[in-house]
């Protein structure tokens, strides 16, 4: 088992659902890096997801 593994079984609250926008372009992008290609603006689609996600995780 991975480090990634853990933390996606990691016990707590429930966070907010991903928008359907959201799941598809993470969907995308998880698809380029398994294929090891990378699209144009790939950087900036990636941060801003990582942005719409990190609000959403409580501070502690």
């Amino acid at each position: 088992m991975t480090d990634i593994d853990l933390m996606m079984d990691e016990p707590g609250d429930r966070l907010p659902l991903l928008t359907a926008g959201e799941a598809r372009a993470a969907v995308v992008l998880l698809g380029y890096l398994q294929r090891g290609t990378e699209p144009p603006y790939a950087a900036v689609w990636a941060s801003e997801l990582q942005g719409r996600l990190l609000r959403r995780i409580p501070s502690q």
